[in-house]
């Protein structure tokens, strides 16, 4: 079955989530055909969005994210900008070939504050395979940065987690 139109992708991947088990939730976005919230993994609080921008008719992005712990955004800030550099270039290295995307957000000292990580992709490989490759690829996109960040300067001490945030 081919999806010609943001419903039918829509609904069909309703249907997926909803067979599998995800709690998915319809966000209010003025800017999207729809906007999905789905824990990924299941029954986690780490939550992704799946989205399909008004702008771009067939196109359709699953996006997720982490926020950079303050502990570590301290650490960032006692590197000097050289040591940044190679820390942060040795994320690009590990991070260019994957088939998502990812942006590092940095302050106005270049010490990072979120990573934010993107898979796109177009109506005409709407598969419940490629729906879940790119909620399984960002999520282990996010796991390496937390990963990186832990090895790099300790775990942080965690608070109770939202839904919404995670931190590296």
């Amino acid at each position: 079955m081919s999806v010609q139109t943001p419903q039918e992708a829509q609904e069909l991947i309703a249907k997926w989530l909803t067979d599998n088990g995800h709690d998915a939730k319809v966000v209010k976005d003025e800017n999207a055909s729809f906007h999905f919230e789905v824990d990924y993994p299941m029954n986690s609080m780490k939550r992704q969005r799946i989205i399909q921008p008004k702008e771009y008719n067939d196109l359709l992005v699953v996006l997720n994210g982490v926020s950079i712990a303050d502990e570590h955004k301290e650490e960032l800030k006692k590197m000097t900008p050289e040591e940044r550099d190679v820390f942060y270039d040795d994320i690009r290295k590990a991070l260019i070939f994957l088939d998502n995307s990812y942006d590092m957000n940095l302050d106005d000292d270049e010490v990072a504050q979120q990573v934010q990580f993107s898979y796109e992709f177009y109506f005409d490989a709407l598969t419940k395979t490629q729906l879940y490759k790119a909620l399984l690829l960002n999520h282990r996109t996010l796991l390496y940065i937390v990963t990186i960040f832990n090895e790099k300067f300790g775990a942080p001490e965690m608070q109770s987690e939202e839904p919404h945030e995670h931190n590296a």
